[in-house]
């Protein structure tokens, strides 16, 4: 890891946990790695179908290196709802208070910290939330870190909306589709030779997949509810017109395995960086690692990741 860390960096402080009141009377749960005069703040946008205490090692490394890190579980995810429910929609778990919480988190944000450069990373499904509010709130990040993420066109994930819808007509808005699940979480896998595990495509480091098995609050199927206004939000986010509304200016860094199946290995993330560059946007880096999987920040060579990212950072932040 970087070597230049300010001394004044503690090396592991502790996290505190909080709550953040929403306008509908959802609290949101925050988790909080703070140290003293950070060079600026990180708002990490978790995954599907994980939380964000699965961030705590990056975190530390960031901390480490000068930064402050906050995170919040998604609803259905995490702590925003009993373990019994992870995935469930209701009157206040839903896609459209996903959206609502990360602006939410970073309004919050820029309140306590109204003098420090904000950075958002997403992961994965993260990386689509965190797209989402780069194109509805240009002015309120200075730069975009999209990890594991893709582009599929908007007909396609249109298409794949009524498959959900169809699942809800014949199971209910929580029921679990088999179908969805194969051609989502099921389909990433088959593209692994002999797995160990159903979900050898996050990672090649076993000790992570193990952990993440491990974990009560990951792994867990959303309902087809939550999968029709995601694919429904996905097809609104890759118009030209939404693409456009993001700042030109706005440095993006784009990484991504070339084993990643979220990103058809690779691929996808080339469609979204040149999706990018056609809607004008003029600082764009795409970085792929030969035979990483999808979540790199977990990855066997996790430390060239980060060592990366703080390098590009130190470049655009200064």
């Amino acid at each position: 890891m970087n070597n230049d860390a300010p001394s004044h960096a503690p090396v592991y402080p502790s996290s505190t946990e909080e709550w953040l009141n929403a306008s509908d009377g959802h609290q949101i749960p925050l988790r909080c790695w703070l140290i003293e005069r950070p060079r600026a703040i990180v708002q990490i946008v978790h995954g599907m179908s994980e939380h964000s205490g699965c961030y705590t090692d990056v975190a530390l490394e960031l901390n480490k290196n000068g930064l402050s890190v906050v995170a919040h579980d998604h609803r259905c995810h995490g702590r925003s709802v009993t373990q019994t429910d992870l995935g469930n929609t209701s009157t206040l778990q839903h896609w459209a208070g996903v959206r609502q919480d990360m602006a939410a988190v970073n309004a919050e944000l820029h309140r306590r910290f109204p003098s420090l450069p904000l950075i958002v990373l997403g992961h994965s499904m993260g990386s689509f939330i965190a797209q989402d509010f780069a194109q509805h709130h240009p002015d309120q990040l200075n730069v975009l870190l999209l990890e594991g993420s893709n582009f599929e066109a908007p007909w396609f994930t249109t298409t794949a909306s009524w498959l959900a819808g169809f699942e809800i007509w014949r199971q209910g808005e929580n029921g679990r589709s088999p179908l969805i699940h194969a051609l989502s979480f099921g389909a990433f896998n088959k593209t692994i030779r002999n797995p160990r595990t159903a979900f050898d495509w996050l990672s090649r480091e076993n000790i992570f997949v193990d952990r993440y098995l491990a974990d009560p609050l990951c792994g867990f199927q959303l309902s087809n509810n939550y999968w029709r206004d995601f694919l429904k939000g996905l097809a609104a986010l890759y118009r030209p017109e939404s693409i456009q509304r993001m700042r030109s200016d706005l440095p993006v860094y784009l990484l991504a395995g070339d084993k990643d199946a979220v990103g058809h290995m690779g691929k996808g993330v080339e469609k979204l960086a040149q999706a990018f560059k056609s809607a004008g946007m003029r600082d764009v880096t795409l970085r792929l690692y030969p035979d990483a999987r999808h979540d790199l920040l977990h990855e066997t060579n996790r430390e060239e990741v980060l060592q990366d990212i703080l390098n590009w950072l130190k470049r655009h932040l200064g």
